[in-house]
């Protein structure tokens, strides 16, 4: 897939452009994730954060994740839609909402997380 990547959230305010190819993608399983998501898991899109812009109205919120990492989730002021988030444990990265790309067709994940942490209903 050809890049930059772009995307965005619900309402379309808060858009961002990836200009560089992934460091890798994930899918977690972790409690963290299923409530960012609100669902079983979430994919992730790794990116060097060097490669990564966002225009738009943004807010954040910072929390300790379940390992102890600080993490800093960013998302769409006005909609809420999640963007990405960053983790201290590897903050030269921004995790993407794999879900707020344009184009979704490309993605794939590479690796599964804290699958010890996966919900019984959740069959992915």
């Amino acid at each position: 897939m050809a890049l930059p990547h772009t995307g965005g959230c619900l309402c379309g305010a808060t858009r961002y452009e990836i200009t560089g190819e992934p460091a890798f993608t994930i899918q977690c399983y972790c409690r963290d994730c299923q409530r960012i998501s609100g669902a079983g898991n979430l994919p992730l899109y790794v990116v060097p954060r060097d490669c990564f812009s966002v225009t738009g109205p943004v807010k954040t919120h910072s929390r300790k994740s379940e390992t102890g990492n600080d993490l800093e989730l960013t998302f769409c002021g006005n909609c809420a839609s999640p963007i990405c988030n960053i983790n201290s444990k590897l903050a030269d990265k921004v995790f993407v909402m794999a879900g707020s790309l344009d184009d979704t067709a490309f993605f794939s994940t590479e690796t599964k997380i804290y699958e010890a942490s996966r919900q019984p209903w959740d069959k992915s």
